[in-house]
């Protein structure tokens, strides 16, 4: 029997935060309490041996694999008594009941009471410079791809995009969530739509899109989108980007781009 290639595809979708709601009434109106809420820690660890991480919030939900006592999470969001989490060993998303993972508390620091003005001041420029010069931690593909677009967008008299560190985590969750759910869609039945993912992790945005391709290479995968009419690359709204990129034995890359003005 002969089997059937897989050529390389590419998606490519963008919305007014304001002219989206119509064709998503219901996506938008959902219950706080069934809204991802964002959490002040970013880590926990689990209480448990071979703890499911599943694919979405409730035990009906398919294993994506067996987590060790002690392991390491970082935690993205919660929904109710499940955390959204990222597994750093396997690359894995997928969510953990409370019960089994115990919360890393931020730190909190206490300012002395008879700290002088000149000294506040002080410590809030260190601050600023600290936050200024943090750097975006995009793997070296996720660089290259923001290279060749700004490239793209500079050929055609556009302003650079800028990378959004939380719009960069977003794009690699979706990206590894095509892989391990086996999909190529803008809607994830897992995170919904790209703007209801956004808004489930509270980035805000007034005009957002969504770019999606699977090739061997990025510049193939730019060329598709850039062939596509009216496409992302080329809105001169966006301001910022967020840019996931994953091995995927199906294309060899998923490549996955978010992108907003705020």
């Amino acid at each position: 029997m002969k089997t059937r290639k897989k050529t390389a595809i590419v998606l490519s979708i963008m919305v007014s935060a304001f002219t989206f709601l119509p064709v998503s009434t219901l996506q938008y109106k959902v219950d706080a309490s069934q809204s991802y809420q964002q959490v002040a820690s970013t880590s926990g660890t689990v209480t448990a041996q071979d703890v499911n991480l599943r694919t979405g919030p409730n035990t009906k939900f398919d294993s994506l694999a067996k987590l060790k006592k002690g392991q390491k999470l970082t935690v993205m969001g919660k929904l109710g008594e499940w955390y959204a989490v990222y597994d750093s060993t396997n690359g894995n998303i997928g969510a953990v009941s409370s019960r089994y993972l115990k919360i890393t508390e931020p730190k909190t620091t206490t300012a002395k009471t008879n700290q002088v003005k000149t000294a506040k001041n002080t410590v809030n420029t260190t601050a600023q410079k600290t936050v200024a010069a943090k750097v975006i931690d995009a793997s070296p593909d996720e660089k290259a791809m923001l290279d060749l677009v700004n490239k793209a967008r500079k050929e055609k008299g556009l302003n650079p995009l800028a990378f959004d560190e939380e719009l960069l985590k977003l794009a690699r969750m979706k990206a590894t969530d095509m892989k391990n759910n086996n999909y190529f869609s803008h809607t994830s039945s897992y995170y919904g739509t790209p703007f209801d993912m956004m808004k489930k992790y509270g980035v805000k945005f007034s005009i957002a899109g969504e770019n999606l391709a699977g090739n061997q290479s990025m510049e193939k995968a730019l060329a598709a989108w850039l062939k596509e009419s009216g496409n992302n690359i080329y809105n001169k709204e966006f301001t910022h980007t967020g840019i996931g990129v994953v091995e995927s034995p199906t294309y060899g890359k998923l490549f996955v781009e978010m992108f907003m003005k705020k």
